[in-house]
C-alpha cells in the first residue's frame, strides 16, 4: 500500500455520517497535497457526495475520471457520479453514466440498481423494471424464481419493445 492509500483509508475510517464536514476537510487537505492524483480526486469527490454536496461532487468526479480513474474505483465512481447526477435532476446524464458503468462492468448489481433508479427518474420505467427483473434473475439463485427464468426474461424484454 502507498502512503496515499493509507491516508484515504484513515480518512474513511474516521468519517461520521452525522458530521460529514470534517471528512470533506480531511480529503480537501489530502487533495491539496496530491492535486493531480486520481485517487485523491476520487476520495474528495466521494467526500463531497458523502456530505450531500452533489453540485460540487459532480465536477470533482469528472476530474477524477479525466485523471485516469480505473478499475474498481472507476466502477464505484461511475455509480456514485450517476447517483449524484440523478440527485441533481440531470436524469439523462445519470442514465448515460450508469449505462457506461454497465457496459464497462457488466453483471455488477450496484450498477444495475442505480441504473434502474436513474431510468425511473428519467421516466423510462419499463426499462427500469426490465433492469431489475434481469438483475433478480442473474443474482437470486432460488428455485422458485429460477423455474420462471425463461418467461420472466421474455417479459422483461417485452417491456422495452
Amino acid at each position: 500500500m502507498t502512503d496515499l492509500t493509507d491516508a484515504i483509508q484513515r480518512g474513511w475510517a474516521t468519517s461520521d455520517a452525522d458530521a460529514p464536514e470534517p471528512t470533506v476537510a480531511y480529503f480537501q487537505n489530502l487533495l491539496a497535497q496530491h492535486p493531480e492524483d486520481r485517487h485523491a480526486l476520487f476520495a474528495y469527490a466521494s467526500a463531497l457526495d458523502f456530505a450531500g454536496h452533489e453540485a460540487e461532487a459532480a465536477p470533482a468526479y469528472e476530474q477524477a475520471f479525466a485523471a485516469g480513474l480505473d478499475g474498481d474505483d472507476l466502477r464505484q465512481g461511475l455509480v456514485q457520479y450517476g447517483s449524484t447526477l440523478r440527485n441533481l435532476g440531470r436524469f439523462g446524464d445519470a442514465v448515460t453514466a450508469l449505462q457506461q458503468a454497465d457496459d464497462q462492468f457488466p453483471g455488477q448489481a450496484s450498477v444495475k440498481v442505480f441504473l434502474a433508479l436513474a431510468l425511473t427518474s428519467a421516466g423510462r420505467c419499463h426499462e427500469a423494471v426490465q433492469t431489475l427483473i434481469t438483475l433478480a434473475l442473474d443474482h437470486i439463485a432460488r428455485d422458485e424464481l429460477q423455474q420462471y427464468q425463461r418467461v420472466l426474461r421474455r417479459y422483461a424484454a417485452d417491456l422495452t419493445r
